[in-house]
């Protein structure tokens, strides 16, 4: 009866850990999201220029049928990489550092290119922002679970190799290796998307600007 209620705490005490650990990735990826939006208010008059020249080109070329630089392959290997680089990093022990600095960078990234919108085309960069940003959104969501279980693997693995904790190592691997599968799935659909859909339905909001 002992050894029951003390696995049924250590369970309970374990799933108050995990979320407290998610709760703090996903403040994290906030507050960059955030610092991302305000960075472009803090660009000098040359760099916002830089950045609405970009943002012009980029519709001009796709409103005038010109080659995208997006395609599946480019999209799927780099997504892929990536992926993989997060998953490896949860499987060492010094990971946990470069996978929170990885989701500070695609937060930050993502807030920037929102600011980026909103700043060139006003009220409509909002809406414009968010078709073109709903790849990248739903990527960082994807990462942000994997990034979770990254974080906690390599947690697991520290008192599996440190603290002589009684771990089932084997077990979470296996946990760990379907996180993986899984994500390259949501990710293959995201490509695909981003690639195939986005492009043209931006077309559609780029008739009204240019």
């Amino acid at each position: 009866m002992d050894k029951i209620k003390l696995k049924s705490y250590s369970e309970k005490y374990n799933g108050i850990k995990k979320r407290k650990i998610f709760l703090i990735i996903c403040i994290i990826i906030l507050l960059s999201v955030i610092i991302g939006i305000l960075y472009l208010a803090m660009l000098n008059k040359e760099g916002k220029e830089i950045v609405v020249n970009t943002v012009n080109t980029y519709f001009k070329d796709l409103n005038s049928s010109k080659a995208i630089n997006n395609n599946l392959v480019n999209v799927l290997k780099n997504n892929i990489i990536l992926t993989g680089i997060m998953w490896f990093l949860g499987v060492s022990l010094v990971g946990v550092i470069f996978e929170v600095l990885f989701l500070i960078l695609k937060g930050f990234s993502l807030g920037f290119s929102i600011s980026s919108f909103i700043y060139v085309f006003k009220f409509k960069g909002i809406y414009i922002g968010l078709v073109y940003l709903l790849p990248s959104i739903f990527n960082l969501l994807i990462y942000l679970i994997l990034g979770f279980f990254a974080i906690n693997y390599s947690i697991y693995l520290y008192k599996y190799l440190f603290k002589n904790a009684s771990i089932n190592l084997s077990l979470l691997m296996k946990k760990y290796l379907k996180v993986l599968v899984l994500s390259l799935i949501l990710l293959i659909i995201s490509s695909v998307i981003e690639v195939f859909l986005i492009p043209n339905v931006l077309k559609l909001f780029t008739k009204t600007l240019f």
